[in-house]
């Protein structure tokens, strides 16, 4: 005869939430490794064009690195435009280069890993501020006979900014757009930095996924700057450029190397600044450049992105450095 058994144990209900919750994160797990692998092996597939295939005009090669400069109709003196953080490069910047004054004409260029210039897939010193920097100073050299005024958006008012610190001498003067020397990365581009994911999240936000276009235009349903049928076209051929995500993945993994802002105030060049309210740049930002960079001149724009929507105004930023 069998002793009595104990009844069966039953499950807590703070057990089965554990359950739940577990199954729940491996669940997650596994979607972010198949999205992943899917992602990555998409971007391969899809970037498959050659840059000595599409027969960019007249850039300039430096030891084998090319750099794509397009220089716009207009007067004799050139203005060097240098974009912000844009896969596409100095595509959208049409409109700002033609609303320069009749003594000028733009000269779109292309930082290195972007737009029609060469991609560079590993992380490391070409991807900082200092490295493209370096690039640009010799294209200036090379493409023109004395120094030049320069427009920067963003990254490229950081470019801008080291170029007229480390090379003065190829510098006349200084127009920075919403440049950030404090801004801390968003979450998206933290995540686009991470190992392995951050390539898929480069594809996604940045070049040829499903955000991208979004994240390219980000205030068009605000009633800011949208892209043309033209641009949204020419950008569907520069995110097919081979090692285009690679080159983006890399960029966001190499460690910030912005010009230190306790140099700022050795910038020598007239300096001048101008800041979309609207836009992402806060107060703080501008009033800490206004104190950093000696003779810095404020103007302010009522717009999301004042080198997209309000150009005239940049324009006469650079008007007002008087050369």
């Amino acid at each position: 005869m069998k002793g009595l058994q104990p009844p069966p144990k039953t499950e807590t209900p703070s057990r089965l939430v554990a359950r739940f919750l577990t199954l729940i994160i491996l669940a997650g797990a596994a979607g972010v490794v198949i999205y992943t692998a899917v992602t990555n092996q998409r971007a391969d597939v899809a970037e498959d064009l050659r840059l000595i295939n599409l027969s960019i005009e007249n850039p300039t090669v430096i030891d084998g690195f090319s750099i794509n400069v397009v220089d716009d109709p207009g007067g004799d003196q050139p203005v060097l435009i240098i974009h912000d953080v844009d896969v596409t490069g100095g595509l959208a910047l049409s409109d700002l280069s033609a609303s320069l004054g009749a003594a000028y004409h733009g000269a779109r260029l292309d930082l290195p890993g972007f737009g029609y210039s060469t991609r560079m897939p590993r992380e490391g010193q070409g991807h900082t501020v200092a490295g493209m920097a370096e690039r640009v100073s010799a294209v200036i050299e090379a493409r023109y006979s004395g120094p030049v005024p320069i427009i920067g958006i963003g990254l490229g008012g950081e470019v801008g900014a080291e170029l007229a610190h480390s090379y003065p001498e190829l510098v006349s003067g200084l127009v920075m757009v919403d440049s950030d020397f404090w801004a801390r990365d968003s979450f998206v581009d933290r995540l686009q930095g991470f190992p392995w994911v951050g390539k898929a999240a480069a594809y996604t936000w940045e070049t040829g996924g499903r955000f991208a276009i979004d994240n390219w235009s980000p205030y068009c349903d605000q009633g800011g700057w949208c892209p043309s049928s033209e641009q949204l076209s020419m950008r569907s051929i520069i995110v097919e450029v081979d090692d285009t995500t690679d080159s983006m993945y890399g960029f966001r993994r190499t460690a910030d190397a912005a010009l230190a802002p306790a140099n700022l105030d050795e910038i020598t060049v007239p300096v001048a600044y101008v800041w979309s309210v609207d836009g992402a740049v806060p107060a703080e930002t501008v009033q800490r450049l206004n104190d950093e960079v000696n003779g810095l001149t404020v103007t302010e724009s009522n717009s999301f992105q004042a080198h997209l929507e309000d150009p005239s105004t940049v324009a006469a930023a650079l008007e007002s450095l008087g050369g």
